[in-house]
């Protein structure tokens, strides 16, 4: 997908055509895979009797934060699927770690996703992450590793997302490299997120990006272009630090 098709706005319209795709399936008639000392019984059945749309932030939270199997049940989470995807598109918690939000989904079995399905998949990850970068409202927890590991543990493909961030001209997007670099990765030269311990792959993955030379050369331009340093004059402190000297440290590591 090139960057002229991205459009942070949009993301509301790969909801709409996520609610199309995943429209085929039926909801659950049987218990969820949910255990019951998780998750209130009460919620359980509304979640399989109410219409979609109207299941909550609650529901989801309770469902998403049980004991659950190790593989899921494919059609009860592609029913869910939509909602799930239009809820945290509008910032709700449905997990007490952003980590984790996807976490059914990366447990459904390999190849569970029709063309069709991963197409509307993708799409909501490089707008939901392409909105991330443009956001001017920064959230402790979950900067833009986060978001990228909620990806990764969700079962999406991290390199499109990457190669976004790469080339996003987008100031903004230069704000969210240094918070993130600088609290998450630069120090030890590895990601640092914990739900990231057993995620070889992903930790490989944004290691290498992070380190090629190439990137660190582009990055590095872009920590000097007007149009950032502009905003660095008036962002405010990350925690306790101010933002000049975190994006000092991090140009250092990027011309060593």
């Amino acid at each position: 997908m090139s960057l002229a098709a991205i459009d942070p706005q949009s993301v509301d319209a790969v909801i709409a055509d996520a609610y199309k795709v995943f429209g085929r399936y039926r909801a659950p008639t049987v218990q969820l895979d949910a255990c019951p000392c998780c998750m209130r019984p009460t919620l359980e059945e509304q979640m399989r009797k109410l219409p979609l749309r109207r299941l909550t932030r609650e529901h989801f939270y309770e469902y998403n934060t049980a004991a659950k199997g190790e593989v899921q049940p494919v059609w009860e989470v592609l029913y869910f699927l939509p909602r799930l995807l239009e809820l945290i598109a509008h910032g709700e918690d449905v997990h007490h770690s952003t980590e984790l939000y996807l976490d059914r989904v990366g447990r459904c079995p390999p190849q569970t996703f029709n063309e069709a399905e991963r197409e509307v998949l993708n799409r909501f990850a490089i707008n939901y992450f392409a909105g991330h970068l443009a956001s001017r409202d920064q959230r402790p927890l979950e900067d833009a590793l986060t978001v990228l590991l909620m990806f990764h543990i969700g079962g999406f493909d991290p390199p499109p997302l990457l190669d976004y961030w790469l080339h996003c001209q987008d100031p903004w997007s230069t704000v969210h490299y240094v918070e993130a670099g600088y609290w998450h990765f630069w120090e030890d030269r590895e990601v640092t997120n914990a739900f990231a311990q057993d995620r070889i792959e992903f930790r490989q993955s944004i290691r290498q990006w992070m380190l090629a030379p190439a990137h660190r050369n582009i990055f590095a331009d872009k920590l000097m272009r007007p149009d950032f340093l502009n905003l660095v004059e008036n962002q405010p402190d990350s925690g306790r630090m101010p933002f000049k000297l975190l994006v000092d440290a991090v140009f250092d590591n990027l011309i060593e």
